[in-house]
């Protein structure tokens, strides 16, 4: 068992609005989504506000008991489209200033988050170890280390978790940042601070569907394992090959849509969560995306219905 029942589901990339579609459909979405009773909570990336319509247009949507996991993926990717320097780990000093600047942004919608529902309504923050631009590891590593030295001194209301996105010396680099001995090496020594592993960011790094066995193995023998996220990939179809698209698991039994390009199976998530030990992580979920812009709020919901089953089966199997 997890340290508290349930998943959390990284949900956005399946909503309307991640598509601009309009807000009864989104209303739609969230209003299904939530008679789930295996939903913890949610995974929502920091912008300005944490949804595309405001705070308190999600807020009113959402299950006051369901928990928060932010992540600053989206925003850091936004801002390296505009300056491919930009990030934690960069060696551009004014790219890497600008970044903990962001991160201080979120620092205050957490705790304002948090202040509106008066307890630790955000349970972690996912950060990443960007950019990709750098001249060697050893010296984003620095760069990394020297972010995470000022965010700790930051008074979090919550969890600080480094979540792994595939390396830049891996095979075909997607986001290409830090590999994950770096990561482990980077977190040892902070409090309160530990490493969620993703599925697919790991598999694609190598183009190796036991990569992501073998990071979870890595950081669990450093003691830093906070969390375990299960996002799919693909080698052709609609999501590509070997892209970080968040694919639906492949097909078994009882699933009501059909990915038959996924290379992320039940099997192979019952891998990880055999050796992770899921009573001790922080949290378990899913992140996985409706590629079909005009797909109706049932289909979406659906695939989130999936993974949660297909994680139940991994956990019970």
């Amino acid at each position: 068992m997890l340290k508290k029942s349930g998943f959390i589901v990284g949900a956005y990339p399946c909503a309307p609005s991640f598509h601009q579609c309009d807000q009864e459909m989104e209303i739609s979405f969230w209003q299904q989504l939530a008679k789930n009773p295996h939903i913890r909570g949610i995974e929502q990336p920091c912008l300005q506000d944490l949804h595309p319509y405001g705070d308190d247009f999600l807020f009113k949507l959402i299950p006051d008991e369901w928990t928060i996991v932010v992540t600053a993926v989206m925003g850091t990717m936004q801002k390296r489209a505009v300056n491919a320097n930009f990030g934690l780990a960069s060696t551009d000093e004014e790219q890497r200033q600008a970044c903990v600047k962001f991160y201080q942004h979120i620092y205050q919608k957490i705790s304002q988050t948090n202040d509106r529902f008066k307890t630790n309504k955000v349970l972690a923050l996912e950060i990443q170890s960007a950019p990709a631009q750098n001249p060697t590891i050893a010296t984003a590593q620095q760069a990394f280390q020297k972010s995470l030295y000022e965010l700790s001194q930051w008074d979090w209301p919550c969890e600080l978790v480094i979540e792994h996105c595939d390396a830049f010396n891996g095979v075909d680099p997607k986001k290409g940042f830090l590999p994950i001995e770096s990561e482990i090496e980077s977190a040892a020594g902070f409090k309160n601070m530990g490493i969620c592993i993703n599925w697919a960011r790991s598999a694609l790094e190598g183009q190796n569907t036991q990569l992501p066995l073998q990071h979870t193995q890595q950081v669990l023998n450093a003691n830093l394992l906070s969390a375990l996220m299960f996002s799919g990939t693909t080698l052709t179809g609609p999501y590509g090959h070997w892209g970080d698209l968040h694919a639906p698991f492949a097909h078994f039994e009882g699933a009501k849509v059909n990915c038959p390009e996924s290379i992320m199976t039940v099997d192979l998530a019952k891998q990880l969560l055999q050796v992770a030990k899921p009573e001790a992580l922080s949290f378990l979920g899913i992140k996985l995306l409706e590629i079909d812009k005009n797909a109706t709020v049932e289909h979406r919901v659906a695939i989130l219905e999936d993974g949660i089953n297909a994680l139940i089966k991994a956990t019970t199997l």
